[in-house]
Protein backbone atom coordinates (compact mmCIF):
# COMPACT_ATOMS: atom_id res chain seq x y z
CA UNK A 1 0.00 0.00 0.00
CA UNK A 2 0.97 3.71 -1.07
CA UNK A 3 0.89 6.76 0.95
CA UNK A 4 -1.41 9.09 -1.31
CA UNK A 5 1.85 11.85 -1.44
CA UNK A 6 5.49 11.72 -0.60
CA UNK A 7 6.48 11.91 3.01
CA UNK A 8 9.52 14.10 4.52
CA UNK A 9 11.17 11.45 6.58
CA UNK A 10 14.66 12.20 8.24
CA UNK A 11 17.52 10.62 6.36
CA UNK A 12 18.44 8.94 10.17
CA UNK A 13 15.32 7.13 9.96
CA UNK A 14 16.16 5.08 6.81
CA UNK A 15 17.66 1.90 7.36
CA UNK A 16 19.87 1.13 4.75
CA UNK A 17 21.70 -2.19 6.45
CA UNK A 18 18.96 -4.56 5.45
CA UNK A 19 19.84 -6.23 1.88
CA UNK A 20 18.11 -3.36 -0.18
CA UNK A 21 20.75 -1.48 -2.28
CA UNK A 22 20.25 -3.06 -5.70
CA UNK A 23 23.34 -1.99 -7.25
CA UNK A 24 26.99 -3.62 -6.69
CA UNK A 25 28.33 -0.27 -5.93
CA UNK A 26 27.32 3.36 -5.75
CA UNK A 27 28.41 5.86 -8.24
CA UNK A 28 30.08 8.58 -6.87
CA UNK A 29 29.74 10.93 -10.19
CA UNK A 30 26.09 10.29 -10.06
CA UNK A 31 25.84 11.18 -6.51
CA UNK A 32 27.59 14.42 -6.76
CA UNK A 33 25.18 15.33 -9.95
CA UNK A 34 22.24 14.61 -8.03
CA UNK A 35 23.31 16.92 -5.03
CA UNK A 36 24.23 19.69 -7.44
CA UNK A 37 20.67 19.44 -8.49
CA UNK A 38 19.41 19.51 -4.85
CA UNK A 39 21.62 22.07 -4.11
CA UNK A 40 20.39 24.33 -6.64
CA UNK A 41 16.14 23.73 -5.95
CA UNK A 42 15.75 20.96 -8.53
CA UNK A 43 13.66 18.62 -6.52
CA UNK A 44 14.21 14.87 -7.81
CA UNK A 45 11.35 12.32 -7.84
CA UNK A 46 10.99 10.70 -3.98
CA UNK A 47 13.04 7.67 -2.89
CA UNK A 48 10.71 4.69 -2.17
CA UNK A 49 10.98 2.94 1.55
CA UNK A 50 9.07 0.22 2.84
CA UNK A 51 7.71 0.67 6.71
CA UNK A 52 6.93 -2.21 8.76
CA UNK A 53 5.74 -0.26 11.77
CA UNK A 54 8.93 -0.24 13.06
CA UNK A 55 12.01 0.50 10.50
CA UNK A 56 11.77 2.65 7.20
CA UNK A 57 13.57 0.26 4.52
CA UNK A 58 15.08 2.25 1.81
CA UNK A 59 14.22 0.01 -1.61
CA UNK A 60 14.75 2.74 -4.33
CA UNK A 61 16.83 5.87 -4.42
CA UNK A 62 20.04 4.97 -2.86
CA UNK A 63 21.97 7.69 -5.15
CA UNK A 64 19.51 10.60 -4.11
CA UNK A 65 19.41 9.29 -0.40
CA UNK A 66 23.59 9.89 -0.69
CA UNK A 67 23.29 13.01 -2.52
CA UNK A 68 21.41 14.77 0.50
CA UNK A 69 24.13 13.38 2.77
CA UNK A 70 26.64 14.81 0.78
CA UNK A 71 24.70 18.53 1.13
CA UNK A 72 24.26 17.86 4.74
CA UNK A 73 20.55 17.86 4.33
CA UNK A 74 18.96 15.63 6.82
CA UNK A 75 15.48 15.08 5.29
CA UNK A 76 14.92 13.57 1.94
CA UNK A 77 10.84 13.64 0.62
CA UNK A 78 9.98 9.63 0.50
CA UNK A 79 7.24 7.61 -1.11
CA UNK A 80 6.32 5.26 1.85
CA UNK A 81 4.67 1.92 1.35
CA UNK A 82 4.05 -0.31 3.81
CA UNK A 83 5.69 -3.65 4.23
CA UNK A 84 8.60 -5.52 5.27
CA UNK A 85 12.37 -5.65 4.94
CA UNK A 86 11.81 -8.36 2.60
CA UNK A 87 9.15 -6.51 0.29
CA UNK A 88 11.56 -4.08 0.22
CA UNK A 89 14.36 -6.32 -1.18
CA UNK A 90 11.53 -7.74 -3.58
CA UNK A 91 10.94 -4.46 -4.61
CA UNK A 92 14.43 -3.30 -5.08
CA UNK A 93 15.65 -6.22 -7.60
CA UNK A 94 13.32 -4.68 -10.05
CA UNK A 95 13.96 -0.47 -9.28
CA UNK A 96 15.47 1.20 -12.24
CA UNK A 97 14.68 -0.97 -14.65
CA UNK A 98 13.06 1.63 -16.45
CA UNK A 99 13.92 4.66 -14.91
CA UNK A 100 17.27 6.20 -13.13
CA UNK A 101 20.80 5.49 -13.76
CA UNK A 102 20.53 2.69 -16.45
CA UNK A 103 22.02 -0.98 -14.63
CA UNK A 104 24.82 -2.40 -15.41
CA UNK A 105 25.11 -6.20 -16.13
CA UNK A 106 26.30 -6.52 -12.53
CA UNK A 107 23.46 -4.96 -11.36
CA UNK A 108 21.36 -7.22 -12.90
CA UNK A 109 23.30 -10.28 -12.26
CA UNK A 110 22.91 -9.12 -8.74
CA UNK A 111 19.46 -8.38 -8.75
CA UNK A 112 18.41 -12.03 -10.20
CA UNK A 113 20.91 -13.96 -7.82
CA UNK A 114 19.14 -12.08 -4.96
CA UNK A 115 16.11 -14.07 -5.60
CA UNK A 116 17.60 -17.03 -7.27
CA UNK A 117 19.78 -17.63 -3.70
CA UNK A 118 16.75 -17.11 -1.56
CA UNK A 119 14.94 -20.09 -0.14
CA UNK A 120 11.36 -18.77 -0.91
CA UNK A 121 11.76 -16.72 -4.23
CA UNK A 122 14.31 -19.62 -5.60
CA UNK A 123 11.68 -21.87 -6.52
CA UNK A 124 9.42 -19.08 -8.80
CA UNK A 125 9.66 -20.03 -12.63
CA UNK A 126 12.47 -18.45 -15.05
CA UNK A 127 9.71 -16.28 -16.27
CA UNK A 128 8.76 -14.59 -12.85
CA UNK A 129 12.18 -13.86 -11.36
CA UNK A 130 13.13 -12.15 -14.83
CA UNK A 131 8.99 -10.50 -14.29
CA UNK A 132 10.81 -9.08 -11.26
CA UNK A 133 13.97 -7.54 -11.97
CA UNK A 134 13.40 -6.71 -15.64
CA UNK A 135 15.47 -8.54 -17.26
CA UNK A 136 15.41 -11.45 -20.10
CA UNK A 137 14.13 -14.91 -19.41
CA UNK A 138 17.80 -16.00 -20.81
CA UNK A 139 19.84 -14.13 -18.37
CA UNK A 140 18.16 -15.50 -15.13
CA UNK A 141 18.43 -19.05 -17.05
CA UNK A 142 22.12 -18.90 -16.84
CA UNK A 143 22.20 -17.55 -13.79
CA UNK A 144 20.48 -20.24 -12.42
CA UNK A 145 22.38 -23.27 -14.48
CA UNK A 146 25.44 -21.72 -13.16
CA UNK A 147 24.17 -22.01 -9.72
CA UNK A 148 23.83 -25.33 -10.30
CA UNK A 149 27.08 -25.80 -11.27
CA UNK A 150 28.29 -24.80 -8.64
CA UNK A 151 26.03 -26.58 -6.07
CA UNK A 152 26.67 -29.90 -7.67
CA UNK A 153 30.83 -29.22 -7.95
CA UNK A 154 29.87 -28.36 -3.92
CA UNK A 155 27.05 -30.07 -2.34
CA UNK A 156 26.06 -28.49 0.64
CA UNK A 157 25.19 -31.14 3.62
CA UNK A 158 21.78 -31.64 3.09
CA UNK A 159 20.30 -30.78 6.68
CA UNK A 160 18.37 -33.32 8.93
CA UNK A 161 15.27 -32.05 11.43
CA UNK A 162 14.75 -32.95 14.95
CA UNK A 163 11.74 -32.33 17.03
CA UNK A 164 13.01 -29.55 20.33
CA UNK A 165 11.45 -29.93 23.15
CA UNK A 166 9.35 -27.30 22.75
CA UNK A 167 7.48 -29.12 20.23
CA UNK A 168 8.73 -26.94 17.48
CA UNK A 169 10.85 -28.74 14.43
CA UNK A 170 14.55 -27.55 13.63
CA UNK A 171 17.38 -28.27 11.48
CA UNK A 172 20.51 -30.30 12.22
CA UNK A 173 23.65 -29.27 10.68
CA UNK A 174 25.38 -32.02 9.24
CA UNK A 175 28.61 -30.78 7.88
CA UNK A 176 30.57 -32.14 10.80
CA UNK A 177 29.53 -35.70 11.08
CA UNK A 178 32.21 -38.31 10.37
CA UNK A 179 34.34 -35.96 9.77
CA UNK A 180 37.07 -37.66 11.67
CA UNK A 181 36.09 -40.90 10.69
CA UNK A 182 39.28 -41.45 8.01
CA UNK A 183 41.68 -40.18 10.72
CA UNK A 184 45.13 -42.29 10.15
CA UNK A 185 46.24 -44.89 12.77
CA UNK A 186 49.11 -42.29 14.22
CA UNK A 187 46.16 -39.50 14.62
CA UNK A 188 44.96 -38.92 18.06
CA UNK A 189 41.45 -38.79 19.60
CA UNK A 190 39.51 -35.88 19.69
CA UNK A 191 39.86 -34.70 23.76
CA UNK A 192 36.69 -32.50 24.57
CA UNK A 193 37.64 -30.72 27.97
CA UNK A 194 35.09 -30.70 30.51
CA UNK A 195 33.89 -26.97 31.22
CA UNK A 196 32.55 -25.58 34.04
CA UNK A 197 28.77 -24.33 33.99
CA UNK A 198 28.62 -20.47 33.08
CA UNK A 199 26.88 -18.45 35.71
CA UNK A 200 23.73 -16.26 34.12
CA UNK A 201 22.80 -13.15 34.65
CA UNK A 202 19.37 -11.76 34.63
CA UNK A 203 19.42 -11.01 31.25
CA UNK A 204 20.05 -14.88 30.93
CA UNK A 205 23.08 -14.51 29.42
CA UNK A 206 26.69 -16.00 30.48
CA UNK A 207 29.27 -13.92 32.28
CA UNK A 208 31.23 -14.75 30.13
CA UNK A 209 31.31 -11.69 27.22
CA UNK A 210 32.29 -13.92 24.19
CA UNK A 211 29.87 -16.23 24.43
CA UNK A 212 27.38 -13.75 25.60
CA UNK A 213 27.86 -12.17 22.23
CA UNK A 214 27.31 -15.22 20.63
CA UNK A 215 24.22 -16.24 22.06
CA UNK A 216 22.97 -12.48 20.56
CA UNK A 217 24.10 -12.91 17.45
CA UNK A 218 22.19 -16.49 17.46
CA UNK A 219 19.00 -15.29 18.96
CA UNK A 220 18.62 -11.95 17.36
CA UNK A 221 20.66 -11.59 14.37
CA UNK A 222 24.06 -9.24 13.29
CA UNK A 223 22.09 -6.16 12.51
CA UNK A 224 20.85 -6.43 16.00
CA UNK A 225 24.17 -6.84 17.71
CA UNK A 226 25.60 -4.10 15.49
CA UNK A 227 22.88 -1.30 17.15
CA UNK A 228 23.19 -2.69 20.23
CA UNK A 229 27.21 -2.13 20.08
CA UNK A 230 26.47 1.33 19.18
CA UNK A 231 24.33 1.75 22.08
CA UNK A 232 25.96 0.49 24.42
CA UNK A 233 29.30 2.63 23.06
CA UNK A 234 26.60 5.92 23.17
CA UNK A 235 25.50 4.50 26.88
CA UNK A 236 28.37 4.27 28.26
CA UNK A 237 30.43 7.46 27.32
CA UNK A 238 27.47 9.49 28.08
CA UNK A 239 27.20 7.51 31.93
CA UNK A 240 31.18 8.38 31.78
CA UNK A 241 30.93 11.85 31.47
CA UNK A 242 27.76 12.27 33.82
CA UNK A 243 30.42 10.67 36.60
CA UNK A 244 33.26 13.25 35.77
Amino acid sequence: MTTDSPQTLRLDQIRIDGGTQPRVAIDEQVVAEYADLYSNGVNLPPVTVFFDGTAYWLADGFHRYWANKRIDCEYVFADVRQGTQRDAILHSVGANADHGLRRTNADKRKAVLTLLEDEEWSVWSDREVAKRCGVGNEMVSRTRRSLCDSHSENPAPRPRTYKTKHGTVARMKTGNINRHRNRGPDSPNPVRQPRPALAQTNLNLPHDPAYGARAIVATMGVDYARELIDSLTSYLQEKKEGDA
